[in-house]
């Protein structure tokens, strides 16, 4: 595919990798286009990230929430050139979603308690429960393709301007039941008993993962890393000074996190500050190491036991570290960006498991991926059938995405809500990644 070089321009440069836009030069494919390349030398590569493999698994999948592959260019040897590939350019990430202080059913500066049926709440609830089946619905799409993306977190969730989902960055992914001579050429090859546990990025990694396992179920993580992104429609958004101007003596990791309310304003200078920013707070707290994400997420849903975790003790590094013994706390108070009314039941006591029967709200949906036993979290496939995707208002879906009975029939689904489509509602609230980007690219 030709594109002009004269436009190229660099919108992401990571420690493995590099993308860029540019202008096609073809009225048949998108104006833009993004280009992710990297080195397939591993004297200056990392550890599994792998753009060989990336380009492979990408090639022999397809679907509307996958990123597709329009070119590549793989240098039959090792040698100096990167390999290369052409995708769609996606202005949106749902990270600026997240990120925005108006996605939420809460207003900023408020008089009065909320209604939960005011018009703020239901159209948050419509926006959120739509993104979310579709992250379920591409997840489940993968694992059905025997792909564990292994790398789930907002920031590899992309927006088209329309409102439809494309997962992207497959540099860490897994294909089940591949032939050994097709890995042959892999930068990082990967077999079973002999895999990578430094996969996953921070507060999304399964706990497993952080106790030096060589063999694990892949597709169990990504369930996990799904129910702690879906985690972050809910938290509470902070904001925070940029980084140019924070105070390294500050005690901003001594915050309680994540946060239990709304919106919280961290330091003196977040509010002076005009480069200040909202960002969400991760339901656990990586920034203290895989130690303290494991003591993270053990305050949160329980120290391991035989009755929560039976296996716990037989992963590698599990002895290794002894962890003070507390018990799981209610996550529901963790998620303030909710728009349901407080309970006035009493409360019930705090299980590691969810209870049998499901609940119509989407912390009972998280719950259930967040559970220890990797073979008891709910699968993507079970998850899209979910009571609270059918509870209360419908899903707002583009037509074209209604297929192959995703989301379920059962799921009531319109293509506008008050005149709006999806993509219109999404833009209400995102602003795209590089601002100002091609009109025919980011509409309105």
């Amino acid at each position: 595919m030709d594109y002009d070089r004269e436009t190229v321009e660099t919108i992401h440069e990571g420690p493995v990798s590099m993308v860029a836009r540019a202008r096609t030069q073809t009225s048949s494919t998108p104006a833009w286009i993004a280009i992710k390349s990297a080195t397939p030398r591993r004297e200056y590569s990392q550890a599994p990230h792998d753009i060989i493999k990336e380009i492979r698994v990408l090639s022999s999948i397809s679907h509307t929430n996958v990123v597709e592959i329009l070119d590549h260019d793989v240098p039959k040897k090792h040698g100096t050139s990167p390999c290369r590939f052409l995708m769609p350019y996606v202005p949106y990430r749902l990270t600026d979603l997240l990120a925005s202080p108006s996605f939420s059913p809460h207003k900023i500066i408020s008089f009065g308690p909320d209604n939960p049926e005011s018009p703020q709440n239901t159209r948050f609830t419509i926006l959120a429960k739509s993104i979310i089946s579709q992250i379920i619905t591409g997840i489940s799409f993968l694992h059905g393709s025997d792909v564990a993306h292994r790398d789930v977190k907002p920031s590899n969730v992309l927006l088209t301007p329309e409102g439809c989902v494309k997962l992207i960055d497959f540099g860490i992914a897994w294909k089940d039941r591949e032939d050994l001579a097709i890995k042959k050429n892999d930068i990082w090859p990967e077999h079973p008993g002999q895999m990578y546990f430094e996969v996953g990025t921070g507060p999304y990694r399964a706990p497993e993962l952080l106790f030096g396992p060589s063999t694990y179920d892949p597709f169990s993580i990504d369930l996990w890393s799904l129910g702690t992104t879906i985690a972050e429609f809910f938290t509470s958004l902070r904001l925070v000074p940029s980084e140019d101007d924070s105070d390294p003596d500050s005690d901003s990791e001594d915050e309680d996190w994540p946060g239990k309310a709304p919106f919280i304003y961290s330091g003196s200078s977040a509010l002076s500050n005009t480069r200040s920013q909202w960002i969400r707070d991760s339901l656990f707290d990586s920034r203290r190491g895989d130690i303290g994400l494991a003591w993270s997420i053990f305050s949160l849903r329980g120290t391991p036991t035989e009755d929560t975790w039976p296996t716990f003790s037989e992963l590698p590094d599990a002895t290794k570290v002894t962890f003070k013994i507390v018990p799981p706390v209610d996550l529901q108070p963790l998620f303030p960006n909710h728009p349901l009314p407080e309970p006035s039941h009493a409360p019930s006591p705090v299980m590691h498991f969810p209870c049998v029967e499901y609940s119509l709200t989407p912390f009972d949906l998280i719950h259930r991926f967040l559970v220890y036993p990797p073979s008891q979290r709910l699968s993507a496939r079970d998850a899209l059938h979910h009571p609270w995707f059918s509870a209360g208002p419908p899903l707002l879906l583009l037509s074209s995405l209604i297929v192959n009975d995703e989301p379920p029939s059962s799921h009531r689904h319109v293509a506008l809500w008050e005149d709006k489509d999806l993509g219109a509602w999404m833009r209400t609230y995102a602003q795209p990644h590089i601002l100002n980007p091609d009109p025919d690219v980011a509409q309105k």
